[in-house]
């Protein structure tokens, strides 16, 4: 398979996911921008996406010069995007029953799979961003949940 076709199938699987997306998030009401719905998010996120992807999409589809070398696959590379695809489903399982504490986990092990060095940095990094997320849920007055824990 040549490189080009590779990246237009991938630009255009990202694409149905986001128009995917975007079509289940319009089954949740939208609200106003003075009163958010639960759909005010998931929606703005979805056009983002939607807008982003076919943009990039269109931009693939009418580059008929060569593709750039892209970067081959390495050992390295593919065992980084493991983690970071096992750390985000963990999170994802786990986070309903322990709440706060598995935001804190998931920062920690993304930042230690991303490289950071020593246990210090990837401690404070973790802390400091749950505390910034916790602070701004409850600037918004957005209840954070607390799973069991």
């Amino acid at each position: 398979m040549s490189k080009k076709l590779i990246t237009n199938i991938t630009t255009s699987g990202i694409f149905l996911f986001c128009i995917t997306y975007l079509f289940f998030s319009f089954k949740m009401s939208f609200g106003s921008p003075r009163m958010p719905g639960p759909g005010f998010l998931p929606i703005t996120l979805g056009v983002i996406g939607t807008l982003l992807s076919s943009g990039l999409l269109i931009k693939e589809l009418l580059n008929r010069s060569m593709i750039e070398k892209l970067e081959e696959f390495t050992k390295p590379g593919v065992l980084r995007f493991a983690g970071y695809f096992i750390s985000i489903v963990v999170f994802l399982i786990f986070y309903p029953f322990i709440g706060a504490p598995m935001l804190f986990i998931l920062i920690f092990s993304l930042a230690k799979i991303s490289g950071f060095r020593g246990w210090i940095y990837p401690i404070l990094f973790a802390g400091i961003f749950t505390l910034a997320v916790y602070l701004l849920f409850m600037l918004l007055q957005i209840p954070f949940p607390s799973g069991n824990f």
